[in-house]
């Protein structure tokens, strides 16, 4: 199975910290500071998270994903193209979410 968290622990100077799993949109990627969600951080790149304040010394930091599967990517309608994009992004968005 897929990897689709990264955990670390806090020395209070390091800001930034990277992950390697997928994610379709930012909004996807969470992250929890001693099993407290927060937002307080942004996106330095890609596959790096910048923490706004150093989490303190010790304290245990959860990247993970969480992709909404509320609703489908893409949506088809009989006698409409179907694009293999569209269904490459729900086959992906199911992926994930099975993950």
């Amino acid at each position: 199975m897929a990897n689709t968290s990264v955990s670390y622990t806090g020395n209070g100077s390091t800001t930034n910290y990277s992950f390697t799993f997928e994610y379709l949109k930012e909004a996807e990627v969470k992250v929890t500071l001693d099993g407290t969600a927060t937002t307080a951080f942004t996106f330095a790149n890609a596959t790096t998270l910048s923490f706004t304040t150093a989490p303190g010394s010790g304290v245990a930091i959860r990247i993970y994903r969480d992709t909404d599967v509320a609703a489908a990517k893409a949506t088809f309608f009989a006698g409409s193209a179907i694009k293999a994009e569209d269904l490459n992004d729900n086959f992906t968005q199911t992926r994930f979410a099975v993950e």
